[in-house]
This record gives C-alpha cells, structure tokens and sequence, in this order.
C-alpha cells in the first residue's frame, strides 16, 4: 500500500553528519553479564547493519537474543563493549544515551498499546513525548503510518476492538510514527494464531520494507527468521555463532549447532575411508569440499537434510518405515535404523510407500554437510 507521503520525507531529529554513515547500527565486543559467577548473557558480540536491512536474531530460550535487543534499545548497559547508532556513539565506557533519546522504536511481543487509548491516540502517543510538532503535521503523520499498516478507518477504535493481527499493526504503526532511525521488535508474532502468523510474515516484511525502516527482530522460529529477514544471526549461549543471508544460513551452516537449530536435519556419526563417508546406514560418496576432514577413519558426523534423503524400497536394508505423516504437498517418514536411531525423510505426496517398508538411503553428495564432533561450545565468529 503505497504512502500519501513517504516517511523518509517527513523531518527527522537524525545529525545531517550522519545520514552518509552506511551502517546503521555497529556493535563492537558487545558484553553484558548478569552475575560474575556465570557465564556471560551476551559475549563480545559485534556485527554491523546496513540501512534498510532487517536482522532476524534466533536462537534457542536463553541464548541471549533478548538480552541483545534490550541492549540496543537502551534498558540494559553493558559491561564491556561499544554500540553506534547511525555513526553517533551511543554507548560505551564514558558514554550513555538514554533508551528516549536513542530514536529507536520498540515492538513488544505483547504489543503493550494503552487500553483506554483510541487507534489514533495510540499511534501519535510517541509523537506527543518525543517531537515537538504541530498537530496538523502529528494528523498527517498518523495517516501515513495507518495508511502503511493498513488501518485507516480504524482510528477511532479502541484496542479490545481490534484482532490480534490489527492490535500488532497498531503497535507497529506506532513505534514508526516518530520515523525512528532502528526499529526493534521482541517476537512480534508468537502471541498470535497460526494462520494468522504466517499471513503477517509477509505482511510485517512488506510494511518495513515500504518505511525503508532498518529493523531487528527477536525470534525463536526459524520459518519465521528465514521468512522475513534480510541477514539471520543465529545465537547459542550469548554468542553470535554465525550470520548471513537466510540462504546462506540454512544451505552453508558453519556448525553443527546452527546446522541442528535451523535445517532440523538428519545427523549421522561417520567415518572417512577412502572417497566415502561410513556410516550405519550406508557408505555416501565424499564431495571435493575442501572443508571436509580428508584423514582416513576421522571421526565425523553427516547432516542430510530431510528432503535430501532419497528412499529406495530394498528387502534387505535395515532401516524400516516406522511411521508416515500427510503434509498435503508432501509426505514425512520417520524411519528407524539397526541402533534406533530415528531419521525422518521428505518426498513428495504422489508415490507412498506404506508404514513397515524397509528401505535404502541415499543423498546427493554435493548435498551433504560434514562437521567433526560437536565440541558442545558456541563458536564466536570473529569480529
């Protein structure tokens, strides 16, 4: 939905200094610890962020993604570690920004709108406490945003009249209303119902992308994640394991716990002989990576993704259809091997092979992703 006028036209509070700097958020070693007695929170992360990029920070419950936006936003100081916004230092070891002063907007996963407050009121709420602008130009500017997310007509509404797909566009029209130089959104879709979560992933990409808004998004979903974002970096344990295109995330994970957290894949412990890979279920060729461990009988495990496994029906393999689901386009096996070990499979819905078929496997090679044994520790990526 186009604008009437654009948000970026609108006058800003950003330094004419600044509006050169090609990234908009820095953060240098980034470090934040909750007690001395533990682990970090967050640990010397450091990434940077282009202008209109969207990051979606996943990982597991824990890991310290939120830590990390709160970080950013301002409600939390860190210990160690420097953080620019648009070029401005805003937080560092002689230096601190106040989260108001900061020009970053906030999403939150319950959308925290003020109950007995209107749609427009809501919406011009940040307006009214941050800038000093005239109330024709504060009208104009809550048409643009509501226009944006789609709810013009609805300004006279109040939040318990809305759905949950429209209270969270409100909360979204708000947080860009005052045209912030960041936006961070804290799971803005897990208190919403399957469908309509999976219709406001477009729709939420869409609307940040018509602002040119930069934003950073917390998600535990990888679906979601590689849905709407731009660059994905995975956290484990308060460490930036790897980031990269949603792309190149899920088909070049950098470790096996990114490899785990995002494809959901198939994992087996191998060994090198010869040109081979060894495993229980059989031998699967090696590919000429050159990042593959090439020492003979080196200890090693294989990830095949689901829809990489190839199922043959064959009398005399071991490994048995233990179960089947319907996913409507495709089908999921889950099968077991001679050890029990589980491994589930993907292929499409016009040939099923029925529950109790033994089968043989088999994979692209070019597909196949070896790590050496999980080390059990993040692995930072440099800086």
């Amino acid at each position: 939905m186009p604008l009437k006028q654009p948000l970026s036209s609108l006058s800003t509070s950003v330094p004419a200094s600044a509006m050169a700097e090609p990234f908009i958020l820095q953060l240098d070693n980034l470090t934040k610890r909750y007690s001395a007695h533990a682990p970090a929170a967050v640990h010397r992360i450091s990434l940077q962020l282009p202008q209109g990029t969207i990051l979606g920070l996943l990982g597991p419950s824990g890991c310290g993604k939120t830590t990390l936006l709160r970080l950013i936003a301002g409600f939390e100081q860190a210990e160690e570690g420097v953080l620019r916004l648009n070029g401005q230092l805003i937080a560092g070891a002689r230096q601190w920004t106040s989260p108001e002063q900061r020009m970053i907007g906030m999403v939150f996963q319950d959308f925290a709108l003020f109950p007995h407050l209107t749609v427009a009121k809501n919406v011009t709420f940040g307006l009214q406490q941050t800038q000093k602008i005239s109330t024709e130009a504060q009208r104009q500017r809550q048409t643009d945003v509501l226009r944006l997310v789609g709810l013009l007509g609805m300004e006279d509404r109040y939040p318990h009249e809305l759905s949950g797909g429209q209270q969270q566009r409100v909360a979204l029209a708000r947080a860009l209303a005052p045209q912030p130089q960041l936006v961070l959104l804290d799971e803005p879709l897990s208190n919403l119902d399957v469908q309509v979560r999976l219709r406001l992933r477009q729709e939420l990409r869409d609307i940040l992308k018509t602002a040119g808004t930069t934003a950073v998004f917390v998600t535990h979903d990888q679906e979601e994640a590689l849905a709407i974002a731009d660059q994905v970096a995975v956290m484990r344990q308060g460490c930036l394991e790897q980031i990269g295109t949603p792309e190149e995330i899920y088909q070049d994970p950098q470790s096996q716990f990114v490899a785990e957290f995002v494809t959901q894949a198939n994992f087996l412990e191998a060994r090198r002989l010869g040109n081979a890979w060894q495993t229980e279920v059989g031998c699967f060729a090696a590919s000429e990576r050159e990042d593959l461990p090439a020492t003979e009988d080196s200890p090693a495990v294989v990830m095949i993704r689901q829809e990489d496994l190839i199922l043959q029906p064959d009398r005399t393999a071991s490994t048995i259809i233990r179960d089947r689901q319907f996913l409507g386009r495709e089908y999921r096996y889950c099968l077991k091997t001679q050890s029990g070990q589980e491994l589930h499979a993907r292929s499409a819905s016009s040939a099923a092979l029925p529950i109790g078929t033994a089968v043989s496997l088999s994979v692209m090679p070019q597909n196949l992703r070896i790590f050496p044994q999980n080390p059990g520790q993040p692995a930072q990526i440099a800086a």
